[in-house]
């Protein structure tokens, strides 16, 4: 005869899963709220040891793709410079005071030093590091366009927070040569500049930059793309497609479905037309157009739609109306997000990033 079985206890918890089964729980996750993971950590010794453990944030991110975007830097500052659109919180420096957005990818933000502009900040809003660049003085007086990547070989730049990084600087004149250079972390220096002869066109300050492997793009006026192959150091000038009455604010550079590079210009009210560019060429082939009347509010159509921003590894596009300003994903037809009703934001810098426990610095708002 069988001894009699203990009586369970009515009412008390459920013993734990194993560590496997854990683990699948916690990486189905969506990144999108990171409040989530890092407060998980925070209920025990053991799931913070599960949710820090190397091998299954390398394999949250590659399940996930893509990091989300967890907020905004926006000129001119406003919300300190940082619009969140996530529980993702940044603890601001006071130095942020006199300093302005240009550029952020990779999980790292740039900033320009204002009024001077002789310096550069590159900053990892995630963990804190940051450097103080240098502009060199053959920038003096000249218009020109900061850029900041990744540096790693064969990054998938799922988490490239302290790595070595890059700043890519383009600079040009009416009268003068366009120059372009690159900053190393690695060396703490600039390389030497590479010139093309004089243009005719000017950048506008802090322009979005679009990044193609090893090649950067930047918008110079209605007509002129900057082309810089960072490779083998060159630069070349490419047309736009052509389009009657295009205003400067409402076209951007965008990545093309497929990764190469694209267009985006707005038509009348509320048509966004893209283009992709055919490789090797300057051919330009038109895409896909996309009615914003049915991706916007219908409050925030109007005759002064700009293009303000863009996300390269996702293909979202920031667009600013009356109502505020928007996030349109160029590969959905969903409707846009809201992501402030300010309208007085001239550019706005997606940061993009996996705010997991392993950062220690990521902070978030209290429960409740």
């Amino acid at each position: 005869m069988n001894p009699p079985q203990p009586e369970r206890r009515r009412g008390g918890p459920p013993s734990d899963p194993n560590d496997d089964v854990l683990g699948e729980i916690f990486l189905r996750i969506p990144p999108d709220d990171p409040a989530v993971l890092v407060r998980l950590s925070a209920v025990c010794s053991r799931w913070r040891r599960l949710l820090t453990d190397p091998d299954f944030l390398r394999s949250y991110r590659a399940l996930h793709g893509p990091p989300p975007i967890l907020g905004f830097f926006c000129e001119p500052n406003v919300c300190s410079g940082f619009i969140p659109t996530t529980a993702f919180r940044l603890i601001v420096p006071s130095r942020f005071v006199r300093w302005l957005p240009c550029d952020c990818r990779h999980g790292r933000a740039l900033f320009i030093h204002v009024p001077a502009s002789s310096q550069l900040l590159a900053w990892d809003p995630m963990t804190g590091a940051e450097r103080l660049l240098r502009v060199p003085e053959i920038w003096s007086y000249m218009s020109w366009s900061a850029s900041v990547f990744c540096a790693v070989d064969g990054c998938n730049h799922l988490n490239c927070h302290g790595g070595p990084f890059r700043v890519a600087l383009v600079g040009t004149d009416f009268w003068k040569p366009t120059i372009a250079a690159v900053y190393s972390s690695e060396t703490d220096a600039w390389s030497d500049p590479t010139y093309i002869g004089p243009p005719n066109f000017i950048f506008m300050p802090r322009t979005p930059s679009v990044l193609v492997g090893n090649t950067l793009y930047v918008l110079c006026g209605r007509n002129s793309i900057l082309e810089f192959d960072m490779a083998r150091m060159r630069l070349a000038r490419i047309p736009t497609p052509f389009m009657h009455n295009m205003d400067w604010g409402e076209t951007c550079l965008v990545t093309a479905d497929g990764g190469g590079l694209g267009f985006a210009a707005i038509e009348g009210q509320s048509r966004l037309h893209l283009w992709s560019k055919e490789e090797a060429t300057d051919r330009w082939n038109h895409s896909a157009v996309k009615d914003l009347e049915t991706l916007l509010p219908r409050h925030a159509i109007s005759s002064s739609i700009e293009l303000i921003g863009f996300a390269n590894s996702v293909r979202v596009i920031v667009v600013k109306t009356l109502a505020g300003v928007f996030t349109v994903e160029l590969g959905s037809s969903e409707r846009a997000k809201m992501v402030t009703t300010r309208s007085e934001i001239v550019a706005a810098f997606p940061f993009m990033s996996f705010c997991t426990p392993d950062h220690s610095r990521a902070r978030l708002p209290p429960p409740g």
